[in-house]
């Protein structure tokens, strides 16, 4: 494992993953608690937001946003389930919503416009642009016409990280000179080539979906392209983080993207895994 020198400080490579990204900003709170330097972020989806909002406040500030935003968007109250099943309740319930949503896009379409999209970036970012954020910061997104990775280092900071969460399929692309943008994982999940231009050393943080489990029914056609692509997107990961000069990994790919009830879980996770990361003697 080859040695980093830390006290020169680090650029991170945040991956998305849904509510799996909170993650990041237990990992930031660690380097915060360190007196880590960050010199730089590149963001993905979850990551791109994750990183800008760290950029703007700092952890503790960002975690307090992130929990008002998660709660207004837990959308309504469960069925009583009661008893120690409420709260595996309300995760199975949010599932479901968010299971009706994909179905609802598989039938018509996305959606989500654009323009709500945006309006709920608005909810936890202010009306600024990334050349005014302290540190450089790259967005990532993907060109839905031609598949190009994009990345985005000036401009209205609300627009560049809709464009990077718009999930192909749930949210219509969203326009940036023109160009159509959308979820940015679907050629970088994890930014390391877009960190890698702003600096080094190079840390990713990998929030990734787990590879689907080979049980009972993922013999069923739509089980089995769907973990046919993942063990692409698996692949392609591992490729993409050979080029990080360090990797650190939550505890976290069991969870569901929507998993709104897992907020505190995922920041958990993210701690532990930045102070194990941190007490590596070949760190320097």
């Amino acid at each position: 494992m080859r040695e980093l020198d830390l006290a020169g400080g680090v650029v991170l490579a945040l991956g998305g993953g849904g509510v799996r990204g909170i993650a990041h900003l237990g990992v930031l709170a660690e380097f915060e608690r360190a007196g880590v330097e960050v010199s730089g972020i590149a963001g993905t989806s979850s990551g791109a937001m994750m990183g800008a909002l760290w950029l703007l406040s700092g952890a503790e500030p960002a975690l307090r946003a992130v929990g008002k935003f998660v709660a207004a968007m837990g959308g309504d109250d469960p069925p009583d389930l009661g008893g120690a099943a409420g709260g595996r309740g309300h995760r199975v319930w949010g599932r479901f919503r968010h299971g009706a949503t994909l179905l609802k896009a598989m039938a018509w379409g996305p959606s989500v416009t654009a323009n709500e999209l945006a309006a709920r970036i608005a909810l936890l970012l202010p009306d600024t642009s990334i050349e005014a954020l302290p540190r450089p910061f790259a967005v990532v997104a993907t060109d839905s016409a031609t598949g190009a990775e994009v990345r985005l280092t000036r401009g209205p900071l609300r627009l560049a990280v809709a464009a990077s969460s718009a999930m192909p399929g749930l949210t219509h692309p969203v326009l940036w000179a023109g160009r159509p943008l959308q979820d940015g994982g679907a050629v970088a999940e994890i930014p390391v080539g877009a960190a890698r231009d702003l600096g080094g050393p190079v840390v990713a943080v990998e929030v990734s979906e787990a590879l689907p489990p080979l049980d009972r029914g993922a013999e069923q056609v739509p089980r089995v392209l769907f973990r046919v692509a993942a063990m692409g997107w698996q692949e392609l990961r591992r490729r993409i983080l050979a080029e990080a000069d360090a990797v650190i990994a939550p505890a976290v790919n069991h969870l569901h993207w929507a998993d709104y009830e897992a907020m505190d879980e995922a920041v958990a996770a993210g701690r532990a895994a930045a102070r194990e990361f941190l007490a590596r003697p070949e760190w320097r």
